[in-house]
């Protein structure tokens, strides 16, 4: 029903009130480290549980809930400037990841296929997938709203929530969102446009924004569009009927040398006029508020495209383009879009194809678009590395005081974070490999300072076979395991991006799976003294290197490999007062173990008298 636009949907205020939304909501987000950063409140996800969620939803229903203003923080881009950043109360983040399931259920089915952004199975690699499918392009628009996150209408965004939306105290609470306002410097401030970066709310309102564009862009490249095929040159015509006439007199004399040579000529001809005026294409593709818009024609075609463009925004959903950032390039120069370098490949590939006539020998296209990684991006990356100028490899002071296996594992996560977010780029093996270079010799150079070595010495005992270095570690067991460097573009995963694996209707409520810690949360047992009395509240750490293992109780998460425990709220002040003794787990264990076993006896029913 969703699928259907024209659908309207009513009561989705009471959905709020269902306690399994929520949790599924908790389990969502319990483990991202954004939820141990405290908001405005000072709050995290520390102490969670069914009380505070209870409470929450009470407010709710007696119309009593209150966002919290945002705390705002900066963070640095790439050109150096700053992004302005809100960190919701956990409360309202969780809300608002309640809200964000219930807005993606009703208009995910309903957003365009170009729209890649924060969506379910989309990413800036299957963006990108679509954007090297758009052969024969002439002209690039590269368009980028300017302040899009913090200009966006609350007046418009609520306008297109109420063309599909009718419960009013839904939309309300949207609206309280918005209108929630920042902390900057202790200082309280007033949002009058905008949605915060930062909150679960955000990606989705965005996408529900933009969609208005995305359907107006669909009507404008029918329009745009024009003929079935590009017209065949002359000459080409006239070869075709050469060559076909030149096999027919080969098959009676047996001389195929003309045939030969014709095909060869025909192989070397344009089979299509690139500059038709006849045929027109236009292509788009859009991740958050960046869009590429691809063009078949002329370049006045392109600039006209650009105005319409900015004025539909300007007039439609009061955005400014940005005059710095949206420009028109030509196909054979680089255009920048997420992270890569697009440009013309204007080579030619010949294959042979089995068809019901024999083995014949075809051309693919030549307007085919690479995919490359940017040389600054490149440079940027190795800098930490070593020398850029002759890619020259040096020691890393700041890990000496690590292991050498932590050192391998920090070199090798960040190497794959980089080269996987490339593993598109169709230069991955010539430009990766001078980076894989420096980060294999700056390794080794970190691990000669750390043993009081040389370079040498330190390959020679690592290296097994070309371009492969490891350590091995003998497990009490007797097990062997062995660490490999990632020194080699063999050693990522490249995997091909398709659209097989997303679904054509959105599994929106993937998120029901119950996870072992919604079970956890769910049986309403403290896992330390084990008692099932009173209200139970979830420990969170941010990351598992944060327990030192020192006392019992972080001994027991890093065993589990567990970055939470589930608490009764007496153990968990405790836990923070620094006072959780291990004698209270031993008696929670026989007090538990007692309650088992006549649970057992009784058929599984126990009573106290």
């Amino acid at each position: 029903m969703a699928q259907k636009p024209e659908v309207k949907f009513d009561k989705l205020f009471p959905k709020l009130y269902n306690t399994e939304l929520w949790l599924m909501a908790y389990e969502s987000i319990a483990s991202k480290p954004g939820s141990m950063t405290p908001g405005s409140d000072e709050q995290t996800v520390d102490g969670m549980g069914m009380e505070r969620i209870n409470n929450i939803i009470a407010q709710l229903k007696a119309s009593s809930y209150k966002p919290i203003p945002v705390r705002r923080k900066y963070i640095e881009k790439a050109n150096g400037s700053l992004r302005p950043i809100g960190i919701p109360s956990f409360d309202d983040k969780l809300l608002q990841t309640v809200v964000r399931f219930i807005l993606e259920a009703i208009y995910e089915p309903t957003f365009s296929e170009a729209s890649h952004g924060f969506r379910p199975k989309r990413s800036c690699h299957t963006a990108l997938a679509e954007v090297k499918k758009m052969n024969g392009v002439r002209w690039w628009i590269e368009a980028d709203v300017r302040g899009f996150f913090d200009n966006l209408s609350h007046n418009i965004l609520l306008k297109i929530l109420g063309k599909r939306i009718t419960d009013n105290r839904f939309l309300h609470l949207i609206k309280q969102f918005l209108r929630a306002g920042y902390i900057e410097d202790w200082k309280y401030n007033q949002t009058y446009s905008g949605v915060p970066q930062g909150g679960s709310l955000s990606p989705i309102l965005s996408n529900i924004y933009l969609n208005e564009l995305d359907q107006h862009m669909a009507f404008k490249i029918a329009e745009f569009n024009n003929g079935k095929r590009r017209r065949e040159p002359i000459e080409y015509s006239r070869l075709c009927s050469r060559r076909k006439r030149a096999k027919k007199k080969a098959q009676l004399t047996g001389d195929w040398s003309t045939f030969k040579t014709l095909t060869e000529q025909m192989l070397t001809t344009p089979a299509s006029d690139s500059q038709d005026p006849n045929f027109r294409r236009m292509y788009y593709c859009r991740y958050a508020d960046d869009w590429l818009i691809g063009i078949i024609g002329s370049k006045a075609d392109a600039q006209m495209t650009r105005e319409w463009l900015a004025e539909y925004l300007k007039t439609e959903l009061h955005l400014e383009l940005s005059p710095e950032k949206t420009i028109i390039t030509h196909v054979d120069d680089r255009v920048r879009f997420l992270g890569y370098d697009i440009k013309r490949w204007s080579g030619e590939r010949r294959k042979k194809v089995r068809t019901k006539h024999g083995v014949v020998i075809k051309r693919t296209c030549t307007q085919h678009l690479a995919l490359l990684m940017p040389r600054d991006k490149c440079a940027a990356f190795a800098k930490k590395y070593g020398r850029v100028q002759g890619w020259h490899g040096q020691s890393r002071s700041r890990l000496l005081h690590l292991s050498e296996l932590e050192i391998m594992m920090t070199f090798n996560a960040e190497i794959r974070g980089f080269m996987n977010f490339y593993a598109m780029a169709d230069n991955m093996t010539s430009a990766g490999s001078s980076i894989l270079w420096l980060t294999t010799t700056s390794f080794l150079r970190t691990l000669a300072d750390k043993r009081k070595s040389s370079l040498k010495k330190v390959a020679r005992s690592m290296k097994q076979t070309a371009n492969r270095y490891v350590i091995t570690l003998k497990k009490e067991n007797g097990t062997v395991k062995e660490y490999v460097l990632v020194s080699s573009t063999k050693y990522l995963e490249r995997k091909k991006v398709t659209y097989g694996e997303v679904d054509q209707k959105p599994n929106i409520w993937m998120y029901q799976s119950r996870s072992e810690l919604g079970q956890r949360l769910r049986a309403h047992q403290c896992e330390w003294c084990g008692t099932q009395d009173g209200p139970i509240e979830v420990h969170h750490i941010r990351k598992m290197k944060d327990l030192k293992g020192k006392k019992v109780w972080e001994r027991q998460m890093i065993e589990r490999r567990r970055k939470t425990m589930v608490l009764c709220k007496e153990c968990h002040v405790e836990l923070h007062a620094g006072k959780l003794s291990e004698a209270k787990k031993a008696k929670g264990k026989l007090e538990s173990r007692i309650r088992g076993n006549v649970s057992v006896r009784f058929g599984g029913e126990f009573s106290e008298t």
